[in-house]
């Protein structure tokens, strides 16, 4: 048979020697507050009173300037009912440094049901708080940074996004550079408007929107903005490369097939054609982050951007979905692809819209 041994012991050593703090008062809550009876060696270890400095006066010493008070206003209720009152919040130890303490105070009754005393039971929980709050501001910053990608990744191929993420002023300052610009847009959008529900208005958009930035985005090219039906494309940005009028002048024709192909199949389906007009341009412009710093946006501007939209006008009058000026197909011969030339038509020298001074462009042969 088994032999049980009852273990003699005295109550008080073992409030003496809990590793929680334990701290003992009367019952009287009105102010200045009940008095202190007892605490163990734990209350003097994590408060820096001692047992002889803190007997007799209030818990209302451990209180201060950022103690929130409020969590108070229901313990008088829940220590009536027989409840157990629990709450959080910082409290000072003697030399008047902070910490975040918890505890659970519960009453302790006499045989004829008559509360006698209350015994508070109390931990330092500042560490704790500490590793919460690191884990809640990993969370917002992750979820900032995931934010941040994915409005990236709306106007830039999803690498460059993932570097760019990685940066406070992912564009930089504003600043001078040469690059290439694409503009396309689609004709009779107006016309379409007309024709169509509103919705799948915005629903051909969105699938030439998909369609181009796939393109854009395989000659790492990015996109500055959307502007209804028409969009407008960078290469050699946020940093100029070797090869950004060549990848621009290849963007070009890819775009022409892609939009080939979505017809094909527009057509299967008893759908009108879509079609745009495109142009490249390259020289200077000025760019960088621009806004306030709740609310920063990249942009492009210059004379070589409004000169790439107008050059983009006149798409219709030589009959070509693509015209070059003959900056970008220089500069394409500096990168290395002297054979370009032989792919375009020299449309001779013209005016553009907005600009005095005239533009020599190049038309590009119909892939058909």
């Amino acid at each position: 048979m088994t032999k049980y041994v009852t273990a003699h012991f005295d109550a008080n050593d073992v409030l003496e020697y809990a590793t929680d703090s334990i701290l003992v008062t009367d019952c009287d809550l009105d102010a200045p507050g009940p008095k202190i009876i007892y605490v163990n060696q734990s209350f003097e270890k994590m408060t820096g009173w001692s047992r002889a400095e803190i007997l007799g006066k209030s818990p209302r010493v451990l209180q201060g300037e950022k103690t929130d008070h409020h969590i108070f206003d229901n313990m008088r209720e829940t220590l009536a009912a027989g409840e157990v009152w629990e709450g959080q919040t910082i409290n000072y130890r003697k030399d008047s440094s902070e910490f975040m303490m918890e505890w659970s105070i519960s009453t302790v009754l006499d045989h004829f049901g008559k509360a006698t005393c209350y015994v508070a039971v109390q931990r330092d929980i500042s560490r704790r708080v500490e590793t919460e709050n690191k884990l809640v501001q990993a969370r917002y910053e992750a979820a900032e940074a995931n934010r941040k990608r994915i409005n990236l990744a709306r106007y830039f191929s999803p690498q460059t996004a993932e570097h760019l993420s990685e940066h406070d002023n992912p564009l930089g300052q504003m600043r001078r550079q040469n690059v290439a610009v694409l503009f396309i847009d689609i004709q009779g959008s107006t016309t379409i408007a007309e024709k169509l529900d509103p919705e799948r208005v915005v629903a051909i958009l969105q699938s030439f929107y998909t369609r181009m930035a796939k393109v854009i985005f395989s000659y790492s090219g990015s996109i500055e903005h959307f502007a209804g039906d028409s969009l407008l494309a960078i290469f050699g940005m946020p940093e100029a490369g070797n090869k950004d009028a060549v990848n621009a002048l290849k963007c070009s024709y890819d775009m022409v097939k892609e939009l080939d192909r979505w017809n094909e199949k527009r057509i299967t389906q008893g759908r009108e054609k879509i079609v745009a007009d495109i142009s490249v341009h390259y020289g200077e412009v000025v760019l960088g982050d621009i806004g306030v710093r709740e609310s920063m946006s990249f942009t492009v501007i210059g004379d070589t951007v409004n000169t790439t939209s107008r050059l983009q006008e006149l798409c219709r009058k030589f009959d070509k979905r693509v015209l070059v000026s003959e900056d970008i197909l220089r500069q394409a011969e500096f990168e290395g692809l002297k054979s370009w030339r032989n792919y375009y038509c020299d449309e001779g020298t013209h005016k553009v819209r907005g600009r005095e001074e005239a533009i020599s462009v190049y038309g590009g042969i119909d892939p058909e």
